[in-house]
């Protein structure tokens, strides 16, 4: 086992809003378990790593050991697996996080899935569990909106715009049941890169190499045939029986290229000594009205960087200098 070439410090800020932002739409314990093992695995050596292991370790028991339905006992079992195999890989390897990250989640879902069939489940169960609660939640916001509604002759609208509503939650329903694997390998993704950045942080003599900065995100190229391959498949239509797995694994490798264009553009911006406050939130309203296009740019870009590495072309001085 190696320490990291060097103990960050600074950044707790952007890590508790880091937190605060995944924990609006994934299981705070995704972070708290691999963090709890990881600092665990180092051995505590300040008060502070001691308090935050103990902490992070009593939060993923009392999640572990919790009821719940069975797509939760699957999310479960998966940030368990997924965090030891990270944690094993941090110890024996000198992978990159996202690396460790990819071959963790990898890891993860094969076992799980392997689970499922030992069990005799299926994923029709599955995603019949996932559609009924998340409906059962539109259903309810649904239900308390039409309460509301003014008498017939007061304000004729409010029942199109609540019916266009309850339409397009339904669609946002039957997707949520669809990719339900991509969104949990997604949160598992998140949760381990935030404990790594926490874990550095904290420990004094971190394990593994350092998580770096976003403007550096990279992962090897090969991870290509992963958007090339599922592409096919759902493009092809006698591949009809995979295209579940297909679409879920295009939703994660999309996000990933996704990111990885984000730090291109964040790169380029930093190069040319743009940036500040009002710089970002001006991307931040054009990334929410033109999601589509910002996303599918963003895409493009990461596609292109990883067949040109951009960022190093970038940096590389010319030749007249």
């Amino acid at each position: 086992m190696t320490p990291s070439e060097h103990a960050p410090t600074g950044g707790l800020g952007r890590l508790v809003w880091a937190t605060v932002a995944l924990v609006l739409v994934a299981p705070l314990a995704v972070v708290a378990l691999p963090l709890a093992m990881l600092l665990g695995v180092t051995g505590p050596r300040s008060r502070g790593e001691a308090v935050t292991a103990g902490l992070a370790g009593g939060f993923s028991l009392w999640w572990l050991l919790g009821a719940g339905e069975f797509p939760d006992q699957l999310v479960r079992a998966a940030a368990l697996l997924c965090a030891t195999a990270f944690v094993v890989l941090t110890t024996r390897t000198r992978l990159s996080v996202i690396h460790r990250a990819l071959a963790a989640t990898t890891t993860a879902a094969v076992a799980v899935a392997g689970l499922v069939l030992t069990l005799g489940s299926s994923w029709g169960e599955l995603r019949w569990w996932v559609a009924q609660r998340t409906g059962l939640a539109a259903r309810a916001v649904v239900g308390m909106l039409w309460s509301r509604v003014p008498p017939p002759g007061v304000g004729e609208s409010a029942p199109t715009m609540l019916t266009q509503l309850e339409a397009a939650l339904t669609a946002v329903v039957r997707l949520t049941a669809d990719l339900f694997p991509a969104i949990t390998l997604l949160q598992l993704l998140a949760g381990l890169a935030l404990a790594t950045a926490i874990y550095q942080r904290v420990a004094r003599r971190p394990l593994g190499r350092p998580i770096g900065s976003f403007r550096d995100f990279r992962f090897t190229e090969h991870l290509g045939w992963a958007l090339a391959v599922p592409l096919v498949v759902v493009v092809v239509p006698k591949l009809v029986v995979l295209k579940t797995v297909a679409a879920n694994a295009l939703v994660v490798t999309g996000a990933l290229y996704a990111l990885r264009g984000a730090a291109v553009l964040a790169t380029g911006i930093h190069l040319v000594g743009a940036g500040g406050f009002f710089l970002w939130g001006f991307l931040a309203v054009i990334f929410l009205l033109m999601l589509p296009l910002v996303v599918g740019g963003a895409i493009l870009l990461g596609v292109l960087d990883g067949g040109l590495d951009l960022r190093r072309r970038w940096s590389r001085p010319r030749a007249s200098q």
